[in-house]
């Protein structure tokens, strides 16, 4: 046995080294578990021969497998890899052959001064032939096709001035910029720069590109343009002061530019200056009242200020001047909506579609002054008339959807909703709506679809967990709803409502202290509703506290006493029914 046990141990040495060698060479994890497993099994032993301990068979057999056959398994597999891997760089060499040798210089070789690396030299038999005046030569082609570069560098023009007229600024800025880097002389190619990069919100460089124009051209046909787009960027940034000097550079070469004006009122305004920007527009309608551009911007600005009466008067006088110029009938409809003279917004937008009836803004507003005034079937013809002309408009889907439901056509609302997701599928609001109307339906699990789907694309809506909460507590699925209400009032811990919806589901799941916070809290803004004090006196009554729970008895019936009809009902107060505050209270 001791023969046995000594070779055993001599094998698994050998073994040992072979893989200590491999760990120390491929220094990869699974020669380190190899080796650390081998060092136990060695250890063991060297150990039983040391003390002369006979081993247990189970001991006997560790050894003989992690010390010997998985090391011998690990060295096969280690050899087949290293085979594998020699056969691959022979494969390899047999198609890449690098000479190192030093070529000497003879009259067949290129010179020096050919910079061609050795291992290219020996792949070719000749090289080919420079031409010296390949600069020279090339410009003298060049001025024989300056019809085909024109042609091609107005086809770039256009396909830049495409991109921007679409919204695709980065394909325009890339156009421009490689433009600029062969020439930097035309002004207007630095001045369409700027103007791509103050869309694209680089307004240090729209204000660089904008100098350069001044700078490369002084003369520069239309300038005034400069001096407005340099106001209204430095107006973007921030730097009012800047812009104003820039807005009156621009009115000095063009007295009559309504942009520079509107950017300067624009400014007094934002600036705390409203009675400067009023001023400013007066003084400037004394001599020219006819002009509409001045006469819309005084007119917003009189909205902004609260200023209702005179802002109708300046809209009048722009559809005076100009009755044709969508802007001040909208602005004047929308005027009349907002302090809720429905009747005559209708009016402006009828008088508005007359005269463009195919502009759908006219008769989208036109069916919203119907639908806030209840007058929902001239509401849906005008909605229906606004998608004729805007197939996309969601928003008159969803309008749409809301009459329908307003007026118990549920298939109809639901369709609506639908539409109006399908063209703009994240439209919270559609999906709440259309949760509400599968719920009034007793469509549950449709509902609970239709909330789950708008939680996904906007997981921070409370309404949407409010909502699916209310459809869960109907279920019956009181836990669910408890979590519902408790994530809507995470959201929005000023909704009170929630709250006393949060307090039933507690009282279901019988845990009566939250229900009560949950309940106290309802009744911060609700104190004069005598439903709350009866659902908390049934909470006290299921925790069997009678004095609180007929205390709150008589807070609701104080509020409602109607209520008594409620409270003789529910079974919760029977073991009350016979004190005599309790039978007092609801005879």
């Amino acid at each position: 046995m001791f023969i046995l046990t000594s070779f055993n141990t001599c094998l698994m040495v050998l073994l040992l080294c072979y893989v200590f060698y491999r760990l120390i060479k491929a220094k990869k994890a699974v020669t380190l578990v190899s080796f650390t497993i081998q060092l136990s099994a060695l250890t063991i032993v060297i150990l039983s021969l040391v003390n002369d301990v006979k081993i247990s068979n189970s001991i006997e057999l560790f050894y003989i497998g992690f010390g010997i056959l998985i090391p011998a398994c690990f060295i096969i597999w280690d050899y087949r890899l290293i085979i594998n891997s020699h056969r691959a760089a022979e494969r390899h060499t047999d198609y890449i052959t690098v000479k190192n040798e030093i070529i000497s210089q003879d009259e067949n070789s290129l010179p020096e001064s050919s910079c061609i690396s050795t291992s290219e030299i020996s792949q070719r038999v000749m090289d080919v032939l420079e031409n010296e005046d390949f600069v020279d030569d090339t410009i003298s082609e060049l001025n024989l096709l300056k019809d085909d570069l024109f042609f091609g560098i107005k086809k770039k023009l256009i396909q830049a001035e495409n991109g921007y007229s679409q919204g695709n600024y980065d394909f325009a800025y890339e156009i421009y910029r490689g433009m600029l880097d062969i020439t930097q002389t035309p002004g207007n190619l630095f001045f369409n720069y700027g103007n791509v990069c103050f869309k694209k919100g680089m307004f240090r460089e729209a204000v660089s590109c904008y100098r350069k124009v001044l700078e490369l051209n002084e003369q520069f046909d239309k300038k005034h343009l400069v001096y407005v787009n340099l106001g209204i960027t430095y107006f973007n940034m921030g730097k009012t002061e800047l812009a104003l000097e820039n807005f009156f550079k621009a009115l000095e070469i063009n007295p009559e530019c309504s942009t520079a004006k509107e950017g300067i009122g624009r400014i007094y305004t934002t600036t705390g200056r409203q009675a400067d920007a009023v001023m400013y527009y007066e003084d400037l309608l004394k001599n020219d009242d006819s002009n509409y551009e001045l006469s819309l911007s005084l007119g917003k600005l009189l909205v902004e200020l609260g200023n209702i009466e005179e802002a109708k008067v300046r809209f009048e006088t722009c559809i005076k001047n100009n009755p044709r110029q969508a802007d001040a009938y909208i602005l004047l409809g929308k005027l009349f909506m907002s302090v809720g003279q429905y009747s005559e917004a209708i009016k402006v937008f009828k008088t508005y579609i007359t005269i463009n009836d195919v502009d759908y803004i006219g008769h989208y507003n036109l069916a919203e002054c119907y639908f806030q005034n209840k007058e929902y079937k001239n509401a849906i013809t005008e909605y229906m008339q606004t998608i004729s002309h805007n197939q996309k408009s969601h928003e008159s889907l969803y309008k749409m959807g809301l009459i329908y439901n307003e007026t118990d056509e549920t298939e109809k609302a639901i369709d609506c909703f639908r539409a109006a997701i399908q063209l703009k599928p994240d439209f919270i609001d559609a999906y709440n709506n259309l949760g509400i109307v599968f719920a009034k339906s007793q469509r549950h699990v449709e509902s609970l679809a239709a909330y789950t789907a708008g939680i996904k694309l906007n997981p921070d809506n409370f309404r949407l967990y409010f909502n699916m909460g209310v459809v869960l507590f109907e279920l019956k699925r009181y836990e669910d709803s408890a979590d519902a209400f408790t994530r809507a009032v995470e959201l929005n811990p000023k909704d009170k409502d929630v709250y006393y919806y949060l307090g039933a589901s507690l009282t279901e799941l019988k845990q009566y202290d939250e229900a009560i916070k949950a309940y106290g809290k309802a009744l911060d803004d609700r104190m004069e509703e005598g439903e709350l004090y009866y659902n908390i006196a049934a909470v006290y009554a299921l925790m069997k506290k009678q004095d609180i729970a007929l205390d709150n008895l008589k807070k609701a019936v104080s509020k409602d006493s109607g209520i008594k009809q409620e409270i003789s009902r529910n079974n919760v107060f029977d073991y009350m029914r016979t004190n005599s505050d309790f039978v007092e209270l609801v005879s």
